[in-house]
């Protein structure tokens, strides 16, 4: 519950929210693989909850790319007893 506050608060804060042309996007994507990708479109936009669905897995990878984005990684050299002292 919590974890879903935060992530909503970060969605609002830095403007995470799904933007109608990266729906889109993804929807075409989707639909991309099927024989009539046309019509797979038409499916997902006539039904409000499917592209909800859609709209969410949207703010997810958004929300991904943007802690990503934020991530700083460390090279260390740790030799393989300090691993396996780590681990106890």
């Amino acid at each position: 519950m919590r974890l879903g506050l935060v992530v909503a608060e970060l969605v609002r804060t830095q403007d995470l929210q799904a933007k109608p042309e990266q729906v889109k996007a993804h929807v075409e994507e989707l639909a991309a693989s099927y024989e009539k990708p046309v019509d797979v479109v038409r499916w997902y936009y006539s039904d409000n909850q499917r592209l909800s669905e859609v709209q969410a897995i949207v703010i997810e990878n958004n929300v991904t790319e943007y802690v990503l984005g934020k991530a700083k990684v460390v090279d260390k050299d740790v030799s393989f007893d300090e691993l396996m002292g780590q681990q106890q």
